[in-house]
């Protein structure tokens, strides 16, 4: 079966109309290929992923169908579940307004109560002002029929705050906007221009009343008003978003790995002495090493014969040294999202049998990663693409648009900020916990290494003649990274406490924001915890699995480990921290970076093998620079093909304006021209009958 292409490599040079009919088309296809193939909700992840980001059918499935599944009672799903399902409705999932995104408790719209519309009682919905205009949920503007509308109830007075309604904001039939209901597309963005994102200004809309989700709140037709199970998971949609987004961020950053490892392996500048891998000397190899050679097929697409002396750019250190830990974050994003994942689906069927435990657990992990992972990923494609040199600043590059499309997961649906408050808040009430004589919360446990800790033991750092060894150590290695966690969250711990009492013992939003600096801090060292934790835990599966394979990833880990421990992958921190928490002695930094250019060489020989092995097509990458065959130069001449500018040989802008700068007598022979060409004006005689 031919691979579908859901995605096209010319996407570049489109106009933003342009971008969102082609996203249209490309969700025709893709609903085509799940009716038509009856492929099930929870197996269209890889289909989906070749759709790219912008696309409104991702919304649909990401917030709109989980919210249905997890927050409808069973009547309510029986309404509309099965026609979301099929995409016989598009819906998309409408909470942020104009002036209230991350504070979600603080929006405006409301939905009022009167027992008195329609048969069995209704709501009546209204954006009071300007202000409680809803903005930016995605496909709204154009696509969507219906949303999840998050509004403020309201029963005799009383607010109960944001709950989830199914709301329809177009005809059925027509598509056309409801009575009342006013939408638009908010404008073309940096990237991810084939969304429509939209607003939604909502006047005085009445909709019955079980149209308001049901499966934790009960509103009774008199307007009783009582709650089922926990009601934080009226805003569960929040943490599954998260979820999605934090296990698609690693393959973002993935795909500018691709592009920029395979043209820094075509690539070639200056001279240099060459290692072992590169055409230019295979004279010199004994014939193992060409049989080694010879058994890289796709290096040898990439490296093609010749006799030149200039060095594969992907040979230089410095090249490495940039390009390698970022190929060593994707896997450990990917691993912790997959791992992530799993735990979520476990939670799950805990929440659907009404046991809710594992609430507090999921709020921070997915919390947690979605807030790390999407601004390193965002940084880490933005260091791809200048490593690319020139050429990676154009758009048929890929990783320029690529990047203005991810760009945007840094701050939806909770920006790092945001979210380190929240889990810091956590960490900080797991280390309050420990100093209270408790060792463990079953509620959170991947905050056990806090309660394991012990701050009041001196923390002594490793010989400068053992380290050498030890940095080869994974258990050495996580444990360097949980003694260092355990350093910024204790330490914050202590600065929060002194806040507290300079304050009289009041631990009011004053008190806390001193502490807001701390909190993103301890956000980066955690994530750094949960990645280490996924990734070797994937380490081990392999072990058994494939062997070969995790002999390599093996030095990815530690590259991954060991970058941290440097530099970090966040501004700041780094090596200082580790030797402040007594983790690293404070001259061992020269033979931390020794480790890591001894990591960069063994890596370089599975470099290519390490991209290829994500398999992205060449169509998803829609990157004339990363093609798999490495016809990279010809592809990029190619390209210019498409640009609307070179459709004629002379531009429009040379007649309009050009010639007459190049040749300013012109202007008024063609003025003369023009004015000897106009119609007469009519006479005066002829004017007066």
């Amino acid at each position: 079966m031919a691979e579908p292409r859901l995605q096209t490599d010319d996407l570049w040079w489109m106009s933003r109309k342009e971008r969102y009919i082609r996203a249209c088309e490309r969700g025709e296809l893709f609903v085509k290929i799940v009716r038509e193939n009856k492929i099930p909700f929870e197996e269209r992840g890889p289909l989906e992923a070749l759709l790219g980001e912008d696309l409104f059918i991702l919304l649909h499935d990401i917030m709109f169908v989980p919210t249905l599944m997890n927050l409808a009672d069973e009547e309510q799903q029986g309404m509309w579940l099965q026609k979301a399902l099929n995409y016989d409705i598009l819906g998309t999932y409408a909470q942020t307004e104009l002036t209230h995104g991350s504070n979600v408790r603080g929006m405006h719209t409301t939905a009022v109560y009167d027992p008195d519309l329609f048969e069995d009682g209704g709501w009546h919905i209204h954006t009071p002002s300007l202000e409680a205009v809803k903005w930016w949920p995605g496909g709204l503007g154009k696509s969507c029929n219906c949303c999840i509308l998050m509004a403020r109830v309201i029963i005799k007075g009383t607010d109960y705050g944001p709950h989830p309604f199914f709301f329809q904001v177009r005809d059925w039939e027509t598509h056309a906007s409801l009575p009342g209901i006013e939408l638009r597309d908010i404008g073309s963005k940096l990237g991810y221009n084939g969304m429509d994102n939209g607003a939604m200004r909502i006047t005085h809309v009445n909709i019955p009343r079980r149209n308001l989700l049901m499966k934790f709140v009960i509103v009774e037709k008199d307007g009783t008003y009582r709650k089922v199970g926990d009601d934080k998971m009226l805003f569960g949609t929040m943490t599954y978003t998260r979820l999605k987004i934090s296990s698609g961020a690693g393959f973002n950053l993935a795909k500018a790995v691709t592009s920029t490892v395979r043209y820094s392996a075509v690539r070639r500048q200056f001279q240099m002495q060459r290692v072992v891998l590169g055409a230019d000397i295979d004279n010199h190899l004994d014939d193992d090493e060409k049989d080694a050679l010879a058994a890289q097929d796709q290096l040898k697409n990439l490296v093609k014969p010749s006799k030149r002396t200039e060095a594969q750019v992907l040979d230089y250190s410095s090249q490495q040294f940039i390009i390698f830990p970022q190929l060593a974050l994707a896997f450990a994003i990917h691993f912790a999202g997959q791992g992530a994942e799993k735990l979520y689906n476990t939670a799950l069927l805990e929440f659907k049998a009404s046991k809710f435990d594992a609430l507090t657990e999921m709020h921070v992990l997915t919390s947690t990663l979605k807030a790390v992972s999407t601004v390193l990923v965002a940084d880490g494609m933005e260091q791809c693409r200048k490593c690319m040199g020139g050429h990676g600043f154009l758009n048929a590059a890929g990783v320029g648009p690529q990047y203005l499309s991810a760009l945007p997961q840094a701050t939806y649906e909770g920006d790092f900020v945001v979210l380190s408050i929240q889990v810091g808040q956590q960490l900080l009430n797991a280390v309050s916990s420990k100093m209270k004589g408790k060792t463990s919360n079953p509620k959170t446990p991947s905050l056990q290494y806090i309660y394991e800790y012990d701050p009041a033991k001196p923390q002594l750092p490793p010989k400068a003649a053992e380290l050498d060894s030890l940095l080869q150590n994974h258990d050495f290695l996580m444990a360097a990274l949980k003694s260092r966690a355990n350093y910024v969250h204790y330490a914050s711990a202590q600065i929060f406490q002194e806040e507290v009492a300079a304050a009289g013992g009041k631990m009011g939003p004053e008190t806390l924001d001193t502490v807001k600096i701390e909190f993103m801090r301890m956000t980066y060292a955690h994530a750094y915890v949960l990645y280490s934790d996924f990734f070797k835990q994937r380490l081990t599966e392999l072990e058994t699995q494939s062997p070969k394979v995790a002999s390599v990833l093996k030095l990815v880990f530690e590259l991954f480990c060991l970058t941290v421990m440097d530099q970090s992958y966040d501004v700041g921190c780094g090596f200082g921290d580790f030797v402040a928490a007594g983790a690293l002695p404070a001259n061992g930094q020269g033979q931390l970076l020794r480790r890591i250019k001894q990591l960069l060489k063994d890596i370089r020989p599975h470099a290519v093998p390490l991209v290829d092995g994500w398999n992205i097509p060449d169509f998803l990458l829609n990157s004339v620079l990363g093609r798999y065959d490495g016809r990279v130069y010809e592809s990029l001449y190619e390209s210019t093909k498409n640009e609307p500018l070179n459709e004629t040989d002379i531009s429009e802008g040379y007649y309009k304006h050009l010639q007459y700068l190049l040749h300013p007598e012109r202007k008024s022979q063609d003025q003369a021209a023009a004015a000897s060409a106009a119609p007469a004006p009519p006479s005066a005689g002829r004017a007066a009958l």
